[in-house]
């Protein structure tokens, strides 16, 4: 049985790219995003459903946060629409933008039951809602134009799509002299609302200000589907080794999406990560991540921009001192080039009040201003026992 479910995990890696991994709950998005091998969290259901087996008491755990994410916004900002200098760099930005919000809001709930003297497991409930959001500036602009006004095919579209996924998980434990064995699986009951709007750019629009369209809702086209979610763990006496593996929507779930003059609905591809972490230093969890193929950027839906591909590999520390829990991480595209900066992290939490923090080290200028080119903030906290 065992062999058989590793077997689908790693033919089914042959499959193309879904959307990034996500960043729910407070700990893992304070260690860099590692969480696929970290048993000291209440998200296992969320990362890998075989972690809850590994510290198997009941936890709970609750967490709301924003992602703010911007690709080249500033640099159509500091064009002069009415007065264009540059049409090819115009048509260069016009290809490849977005001004993109995430937000992850969820609460989980794990229950550990006792089955013989060698297996034991663990249920888990959680609600996990998503918000994606993406502006993209598109067009084509002919050479020796001068003025975007006289510009028939250049358009701001923005996309939303709401997640609400409802997962109940099971994880059995088994155990042997050199370790022990965790295979977990979350079903989950998803439901998807996606809306769209398309408008001319003109002169008269401030490029900046177009942000405020991405909190509107996204509850234009509903779906009502399913998701299978299968983990995998292994770890070593006292946990001085654990080693986790997960596969996201395995069944690759289809949502409705709004059709601005192109034929194209949403397959949420499987999602597929590794992790290791160790606690051989004392009250410390160190911990790594990485993709074990692409995904896609939630960007480019219903124009002409190609929407992204990224694969993070991510390292993470949590020191639990006593009452408070100390997190710093960082993690890196490894799709793009290095002047795409790193993801640099870390969080406080005093048990059931916890706040995090990230920020990505390549900044941008607004309005003569210096900030983070992707930035984000989760409240939340946990407790267990």
């Amino acid at each position: 049985m065992k062999l058989k479910v590793f077997s689908v995990l790693f033919i089914s890696l042959l499959n193309l790219s879904a959307f990034e991994f996500g960043y729910m709950g407070n700990e893992s998005f304070g260690m860099g995003g590692s969480g696929v091998a970290v048993s000291k969290s209440a998200w296992g259901l969320y990362y890998n459903p075989a972690m809850q087996g590994v510290d198997n008491n009941f936890k709970i755990g609750y967490s709301f946060g924003i992602r703010i994410k911007e690709n080249r916004i500033s640099d159509l900002s500091n064009i002069n629409l009415s007065n264009i200098s540059s049409v090819d760099l115009l048509n260069d930005i016009l290809t490849n933008n977005g001004l993109s919000m995430t937000s992850e809001n969820g609460i989980a709930l794990q229950v550990p039951l006792i089955l013989t003297e060698n297996i034991s497991s663990s249920i888990g409930v959680g609600v996990f809602y998503t918000k994606r959001s993406v502006i993209n500036f598109t067009g084509n602009i002919n050479a020796g134009t001068t003025n975007i006004d006289n510009v028939n095919n250049a358009y701001i579209v923005t996309n939303r799509l709401d997640i609400l996924e409802i997962p109940v998980s099971y994880t059995m434990q088994i155990y042997s002299g050199f370790g022990t064995f965790y295979l977990g699986g979350n079903l989950k009951y998803i439901y998807s609302g996606h809306s769209a709007d398309k408008n001319k750019l003109d002169s008269g629009v401030a490029v900046m200000d177009s942000f405020k369209d991405i909190f509107k809702s996204g509850s234009g086209v509903k779906t009502n589907t399913f998701g299978v979610d299968v983990g995998l763990a292994y770890a070593a006496p006292m946990e001085y080794i654990v080693i986790g593996i997960v596969a996201k929507n395995l069944n690759n779930p289809k949502l409705k999406t709004i059709d601005l003059g192109e034929s194209q609905n949403l397959k949420l591809d499987s999602q597929y990560r590794i992790g290791i972490s160790t606690r051989i230093i004392p009250l410390t969890t160190i911990a790594l991540d990485a993709d074990l193929k692409p995904n896609y950027e939630f960007s480019g839906f219903n124009t002409n921009i190609s929407r992204n591909k990224v694969q993070y590999v991510s390292l993470g520390a949590m020191v639990n001192a006593g009452v408070v829990d100390i997190r710093f991480g960082f993690a890196k595209d490894i799709l793009k080039n290095n002047n795409e900066g790193w993801l640099i992290s870390g969080g406080l939490g005093f048990g059931f009040i916890d706040l995090s923090v990230f920020s990505d080290t390549k900044l941008i200028k607004v309005n003569n201003s210096k900030i983070p080119s992707e930035f984000g903030v989760k409240l939340g906290g946990s407790f267990s026992f």
